[in-house]
């Protein structure tokens, strides 16, 4: 296995942040630089300027005055136009005048009263200024010690005892999950503003809530039906907090709510300039979106993909753009940008990238497929600079490829292999020009039932080839290889099954994730599960979509005219539980319980007639849309969200309950949004676009109040895994592993644990 191609160099990795603090800041011979007196603990900054023409040294020594810690970050901004050009004893990024310093493997500890050290050169315009403040893991330096918690000094003054966080005792169950905090949003609504929260795994299940506003609690007794509360009459810039109630004690305040005043909130991004390749001229488009606390906050992040406007379908010659990956924090504040370089081609079969936290250090990591010339976050290059691998047609059909994880908080390269397949002969995929060889899936799975790994495929039209990887302890690991063209899988039937997508669930309920990889499943030991042999499709859904019935089932749409247009199978060993007739290469098709009248959910495809029920009976009138789906109204049923809308099925005709202001889909034809899923508030889903000047990503939130309670549906990880792979190729919805839809069962309580 190869580690780290020539040109890379891979941060050791560090321990999670044991104590968040502040620090108190002192300038050697300038000014002890005061900040909001809102901090965490207590520490000292040195900084000391060095200065020569048109540069500079300047050396930071922290002091740490409070509880000891263990992985650092500090970050200040350069105020008069100084740039960073080299660093020592810290790992750097920059992103204009910002700059982050992160710890090294070998100084990660400081512990109380001890001083971590750190230098760098930097240019200058002719003045080299002071920086306004620092921070340290988050919290403004202040020249005070404080016993509370890190604090945003913007934010209205939080009401007093018993304190500014929300800790939450550690969950004792199975699956590795995210330590999320209240996820709190202020959506306005009418004259009013819709509060909600998150209700999580490590919850007791009987706790209560009250809701403050400012200093005032709204309600007269401890909230215990839904996670949201409708404050009629209140201003929209309104700030609120809740606080959970546990045995009749009311426990600490959650962070300030994010305020959706017009319904939506913004996070600005920095668009890329566009350019030229080979006389094809592009500009960026802001495409698909995931999310990951990727510094251990408990607050999500957004991983977004740029797509240049040349990006080809893999049947398409030409040249592209480079793709571009970013992540931003919901203030718009940028962390770093990757560029795949010019080895990687741009379209949305070759680029899935997958963000979860795969090492249980408590921060996220991003995964992706690589090559020469990828530049990572802190401008590393991975591989050769120099290496085109471009044909005359604008395919990559020679060079290596890789697999790299990079870190979430950095975007620095942490490790790169290999990837997994190699492509070997271009025509052994199907075709000889570029085309099949270069289709590309992934997503996520605890393969050993406790766990995230990693999955990356090649191939699905003939051959398939799906991987899985584990990343621990700084390293990637091969965990198992798939293989169609395997001496065991020869002959069985799994060629040619993969669809352009794929879904993972625990599909023979023994606690361990599945690959469920279109009309075909992989066992969570790489063997091959079972195959329906319908063949290639493009669209798959994976739920408890007939409640009535053990288990889960799969929902597929064919290709091929010699096959079934849909399907309806069971996941635990894919036997056909109904199927329509053949004739059609049947494009879309969507599985949701989405009308009360007809039990389960319903199943409704492009070629299809009508709105199929869970034994595959005509019920009702097909819906406006074969897209995507989304909890939006306070009911169980789902709504059908297509480009940039938001529709709620009824049988005579839809009702419009959304149409986003000045955003717009992507991916063409496919019309779906950057993502779509549970990030903030209670239970239901919030839709992401982009703005239609791609200046930012406007999250949309549900105004409606319900009265249903349930846990965070990022904490089952079914659901949340999905949310990862949403972005592979074709996306499709996500799927909680229980059914959500009228007359349904008290929500599973999730089975996870915090790492």
């Amino acid at each position: 296995m190869q580690h780290l191609p020539p040109g890379t160099r891979r941060r050791g990795s560090t321990c999670a942040l044991a104590v968040l603090t502040a620090l108190t800041l002192g300038v050697t011979g300038a000014a002890v630089l005061s900040g909001p007196a809102h901090a965490a603990a207590g520490c000292s900054v040195d900084y000391t300027v060095n200065q020569w023409n048109t540069g500079f040294t300047g050396n930071v020594t922290v002091t740490n005055l409070g509880d000891p810690v263990n992985g650092w970050t500090v970050r200040w901004t350069f105020p008069s136009g100084e740039r960073l050009s080299q660093g020592w004893n810290a790992e750097f990024s920059t992103s204009g005048a910002e700059v982050t310093a992160a710890n090294t493997a070998w100084n990660a500890a400081i512990p109380t009263g001890g001083t971590v050290s750190f230098g760098f050169n930097a240019t200058h315009n002719g003045t080299v200024g002071i920086p306004a403040s620092f921070t340290l893991n988050g919290t403004v330096c202040t020249g005070q010690t404080d016993p509370g918690g890190p604090q945003n000094p913007e934010q209205p003054e939080q009401p007093e005892e018993p304190g500014t966080s929300d800790p939450q005792p550690d969950p004792g169950g199975t699956r590795q999950a995210e330590r999320l905090d209240r996820g709190l949003i202020s959506v306005r609504s009418g004259n009013g503003n819709l509060v909600s929260w998150r209700l999580l795994g490590s919850d007791p299940r009987n706790v209560a809530f009250n809701v403050y506003r400012g200093s005032t609690r709204l309600n007269s007794t401890p909230l215990t039906s839904a996670t949201s509360y409708y404050d009629s009459g209140a201003p929209a810039n309104a700030s609120y907090t809740v606080r959970p109630v546990v045995g009749g004690v009311e426990q600490a305040a959650s962070p300030a709510s994010l305020n959706f005043t017009d319904g939506y909130l913004d996070v600005p991004l920095q668009r890329p300039q566009g350019g030229s390749v080979n006389g094809s001229s592009y500009t960026y488009d802001a495409n698909d979106a995931s999310v990951g606390d990727l510094d251990g906050d408990g607050r999500y992040e957004i991983v977004l993909k740029w797509e240049p406007t040349n990006a080809k379908d893999n049947s398409q010659s030409g040249y592209t753009g480079p793709v571009l990956i970013d992540a931003y924090e919901l203030d718009g504040t940028r962390l770093w940008r990757i560029d795949l370089g010019r080895n990687i081609r741009a379209g949305a079969h070759y680029t899935q990238f997958q963000v979860y936290d795969y090492d249980g250090d408590g921060r996220a990591e991003v995964a992706m497929k690589t090559a020469d010339g990828t530049r990572d976050g802190a401008g590393t290059v991975i591989g050769s600079a120099s290496a085109d691998y471009r044909n005359s047609s604008g395919y990559v059909l020679s060079g290596p490829e890789y697999l790299t994880v990079f870190d979430g908080r950095t975007g620095r390269a942490l490790d790169t292999v290999d990837y997994v397949p190699a492509r070997g002969t271009v025509s052994s995929w199907g075709d000889s020009y570029g085309n099949r060889v270069d289709r590309f899936l992934a997503g996520t799975a605890y393969l050993d039932g406790r766990r995230p790994s990693m999955i990356f495929s090649r191939g699905y039209y003939t051959r398939t080839v799906i991987t899985a990887w584990d990343f621990r302890n700084g390293r990637l690991s091969r965990r198992w290889t798939f293989d169609t063209n395997s001496s065991t899988n020869v002959g069985r039937g799994y060629d040619g099954q993969g669809f352009h997508s794929l879904s993972i669930a625990d599909a023979d309920g023994d606690g361990r994730d599945e690959v469920m990889f279109g009309a075909m499943a992989v066992d969570d030991n790489g063997n091959g599960m079972w195959t329906t042999g319908y063949g290639h499709g493009d669209a798959l859904h994976v739920g408890d979509f007939v409640p009535n019935r053990p288990g889960l089932e799969v929902y597929g749409v064919s290709e091929s005219t010699s096959q079934p247009d849909a399907w309806l199978a069971d996941a635990r060993t894919g036997s056909t539980l109904w199927r329509t007739a053949p004739g059609s290469d049947n494009g879309r098709g969507v599985a949701g319980d989405i009308w009360a009248g007809s039990p389960g959910a319903e199943f409704w495809s492009s070629s299809v007639s009508g709105l199929l029920n869970t034994s595959g009976s005509n019920v009702g009138r097909k819906p406006s849309s074969t897209n995507f789906l989304v909890w939006w109204d306070g009911d169980p049923s789902r709504e059908l969200l297509d480009q940039t809308r938001i529709d709620k099925y009824g049988p005579s005709g839809d009702t419009r309950l959304l149409t986003g202001s000045g955003v717009a889909s992507n991916n063409g034809t496919k019309a779906t949004p950057a993502l779509s899923g549970d990030i903030l508030g209670d239970w239901r889903e919030e839709v992401i676009w982009r703005t239609s000047d791609n200046s930012a990503l406007r999250i949309y939130a549900s105004p409606h109040p319900t009265d249903l309670r349930i846990p965070t549906l990022m904490h089952d990880t079914q659901y949340r895994v999905a949310i990862a792979w949403q972005n592979t190729a074709y996306n499709q919805p996500p799927h909680p592993s229980f059914h959500i839809g009228d007359g349904m069962a008290t929500p599973p309580w999730p089975d996870i644990y915090y790492p």
